[in-house]
Formats: C-alpha cells, sequence, structure tokens
C-alpha cells in the first residue's frame, strides 16, 4: 500500500483565519466571471454569504478585495478583484503549488 501525504492550505494573520480554498475558488469565479452573482452560484453559494465572505477577508486584511458595479434595472452589473484582491489568489496559488510539489517528492 503506497501513502501519498495530502493537505489542507489556509492562510491566517494574527488574528486568525483570513482565506482558504473556498474563499479561494469565489474569488478565482469572481476573476473568471467578472461577477459576483455568477461565482456564488457556481458554488452554491447564496449571494448574501459569498458577500459576506469577502466583506470579511477585507475587513480583515484593511483593505477592499472586490469592487462591485450595480448594473441597474437593466443589468450589466459586475464585479473585479482590487489588487489586493488579485495579489491573495497568487498567494495563495503559490503556497499551493510549492506544497504541492514538495509533497509529490515526499514517500511515506
Amino acid at each position: 500500500m503506497k501513502l501519498e501525504p495530502h493537505f489542507k492550505l489556509w492562510l491566517e494573520t494574527e488574528d486568525g483565519y483570513v482565506f482558504g480554498q473556498g474563499s479561494f475558488e469565489l474569488l478565482h469565479g469572481i476573476e473568471e466571471k467578472g461577477n459576483l452573482k455568477a461565482a456564488a452560484e457556481e458554488l452554491h453559494m447564496s449571494y448574501r454569504y459569498a458577500w459576506g465572505v469577502i466583506k470579511k477577508i477585507g475587513d480583515t486584511l484593511g483593505q477592499p478585495i472586490v469592487i462591485a458595479h450595480r448594473g441597474g434595472k437593466v443589468g450589466g452589473g459586475g464585479a473585479e478583484l482590487t489588487e489586493t484582491g488579485k495579489k491573495l489568489l497568487e498567494t495563495y496559488l503559490k503556497f499551493k503549488s510549492d506544497l504541492t510539489q514538495i509533497c509529490s517528492k515526499t514517500e511515506v
């Protein structure tokens, strides 16, 4: 039987949890779709819950991670990541890639 290492990654500040896989998927969805509602629906989250996740991360970091644009009566609204949001995605992906590479070289 071959054992393989696996891991669960999340980012914290001194105040605790900030960002993990679910948050990553939400931000990545916003980046791909340009829309918070569509990203939330794809992850089976309510819009309100997704917005709460975004707000909590931004509050913890002291900076917004998403900018939302209102659509009005005919739609057309959207959302985009701020530079902080983009950096958060990049940082998470870098850590995950590094850990995956280490784990793939490790035999148990």
